[in-house]
């Protein structure tokens, strides 16, 4: 039986994913922040789905999620899917308990950890997958990485979509460091969905993004099909450091495909973790 990580599962996308994924056969390890959120799925959406594992995580803090990794992969040594969903839009500047950004926590540590501690047990699979959500939201951004955790000049839109940028150069960075293994790396937009991505803003923000997602977004099952399809699909069996949307493959922006910003963001990134969190990559 096929185990698959699954990041945010509770809402939108990732509900989905958990619960069409689950109706294939998969044994499903559903991380989610609210512990009574993720009971209620597996009692309800996931009853006939015989193999449900959940644990209860802050992605967005990094020792938690270190410790999540280190948990799974001890628990699990072999997984099939890596399906990193989890993140979310701030609007107003805001640190995690730790100091950090918490748009550059959640959306892009967070898949930066795990994937990174999931490897071993990645690789003990004959075939298995990294599947990251980014967006199309990417579009129009580079990073400024004397801003990168917008310490200087803060956008909350702007950071957002520096993060999705950011998902979409460790997906291209990731899969070139793993060329020479079994293991994919895949990125995908899932649309504008119509999700609680955003609420947890205040005001304007939030009314805004409901305004929007009322009037434009699509449903939370179509946003989810091009992650089922990258997560599951034989088509994409041997596919890997590609950019996603409507399940085909389609060109990133022009910026995403810098190699020497990609690689300077991971470097970033491993200083970053070394340094505060004493974390090691060994990739």
């Amino acid at each position: 039986m096929k185990k698959i990580v699954i990041t945010g599962a509770t809402d939108g996308i990732g509900k989905i994913s958990a619960i069409e994924i689950g109706k294939m056969g998969y044994h499903l390890i559903l991380i989610g922040r609210n512990e009574g959120k993720l009971k209620n799925l597996r009692e309800n959406a996931l009853k006939d789905v015989s193999n449900v594992d959940l644990f209860t995580c802050d992605l967005s803090s990094v020792k938690d999620t270190i410790s999540l990794g280190q948990t799974l992969s001890k628990k699990y040594k072999e997984l099939d899917v890596l399906l990193n969903n989890a993140g979310a839009f701030f609007s107003e500047y805001q640190l995690t308990p730790e100091g950090i950004e918490s748009t550059f926590a959640l959306n892009h540590l967070n898949y930066f950890i795990l994937a990174n501690q999931l490897l071993p047990s990645l690789r003990a699979s004959k075939e298995a997958r990294i599947v990251n959500v980014a967006s199309r939201a990417h579009m129009g951004v580079e990073l400024e990485f004397q801003n990168l955790l917008g310490e200087k000049k803060y956008s909350g839109w702007k950071q957002y979509q520096r993060s999705k940028l950011m998902n979409i150069y460790f997906t291209y960075e990731l899969a070139e460091r793993l060329k020479s293994t079994h293991v994919t790396v895949n990125c995908l937009h899932p649309g504008f969905v119509k999700t609680k991505f955003g609420h947890n803003n205040k005001g304007i923000a939030k009314s805004l993004v409901q305004w929007g997602q009322n009037l434009f977004a699509i449903s939370e099952e179509s946003g989810a099909k091009t992650s089922i399809y990258l997560a599951t699909s034989s088509d994409v069996q041997n596919v890997t450091g590609k950019y996603f949307s409507s399940q085909k493959e389609k060109k990133s922006s022009d910026v995403s495909y810098d190699v020497s910003v990609r690689q300077k963001l991971w470097q970033y990134t491993v200083s970053l973790l070394k340094e505060k969190f004493n974390f090691e990559v060994n990739i």
